[in-house]
């Protein structure tokens, strides 16, 4: 019997390490992967590096290239997922599911990091439970954040790093920002035919490759858009969907420099100061909360 079989839900902890991972019943450890919590921590999924145990050593004890020992950084061959949500039945798991499979359908593989979900049964608090799992495709790339958009140049500057080189540079910051618009051209085709809009409240969730590509990597929540006057909040309590469409519009007028965005609908009433100031107001009570809410 694997340690993990007996216990504390996993579903409940704040946080889990490569090594409980390894334990854990339906993961089978004679695998020759290693799973290793990746940097960014999830209030909806605890998160995991897979890594090739060959690259994990190479990276600590070094490899030598031209008679120079180097320490090249394991990079993800894919990204493990648990998520935190109880389920009563299949049906519920197939209904989490459904989100991840309108993001595909909207926004297409193309601007999505992709991933393969699957139902496990999770034994580890002496009974059978169902388990959501999923194995993500890794994306490497910059970090794209709206909020810290100083500049007119910042893609430019945001792929500085990835090519120095100015005329190969130049056409990857206009493939990126033909991404964006196509990015958005679908978020608000996506908003328009369900009612739902991408989680893009996190910073982190939109990564812009060296290539120029634009990738949500925050592909397991979508968020009802609410038009009545109440600001609704998401199961963490924080306010996910007038936070995405601030993500959006500053995406149309800070990188796609679109002039006049309050002139449409869907900018006008989210956007409006006294219910940004309500928004913000609900922001400020969940982080007053976060470290409560994690567990």
């Amino acid at each position: 019997m694997k340690r993990s079989e007996t216990g504390e839900d996993i579903r409940d902890r704040a946080s889990l390490s490569g090594e409980e991972v390894i334990q854990l019943n339906f993961i089978n450890d004679c695998i020759p992967f290693v799973f290793r919590k990746y940097y960014r921590s999830g209030l909806r999924s605890h998160i995991f590096e897979v890594l090739s145990s060959s690259d994990l050593e190479k990276e600590t004890s070094g490899e030598f290239i031209d008679g120079i020992r180097v320490f090249p950084r394991a990079k993800p061959l894919k990204i493990f997922r648990i998520f935190r949500n109880r389920f009563d039945c299949v049906d519920q798991v197939f209904n989490e599911i459904k989100k991840y499979r309108i993001l595909l359908k909207f926004l297409g593989p193309d601007l999505i990091a992709e991933s393969n979900e699957f139902i496990v049964d999770y034994t580890g608090t002496g009974t059978n439970q169902i388990l959501l799992c999923g194995l993500q495709e890794y994306i490497e790339g910059e970090i794209l954040d709206p909020w810290r958009i100083f500049s007119k140049t910042y893609l430019d500057d945001l792929l500085r790093g990835a090519e120095p080189e100015t005329d190969r540079r130049r056409h990857i910051v206009a493939k990126a920002e033909s991404q964006i618009t196509t990015f958005v051209k679908r978020t608000r085709a996506m908003i328009a035919d369900t009612g739902y809009i991408p989680d893009l409240a996190g910073i982190g969730n939109l990564v812009l490759t060296c290539k120029g590509s634009l990738k949500l990597v925050d592909i397991n929540n979508i968020v009802k858009v609410n038009k009545d006057g109440d600001i609704s909040i998401d199961d963490k309590g924080y306010p996910s969907c007038d936070v995405s469409v601030q993500v959006l519009a500053m995406l149309e007028k800070k990188i796609l420099k679109k002039k006049f965005i309050m002139d449409d609908p869907l900018y006008r009433f989210f956007l409006r100061p006294d219910r940004k100031k309500r928004v913000r107001a609900l922001e400020k009570q969940f982080y007053a909360k976060k470290s409560f809410l994690i567990r």
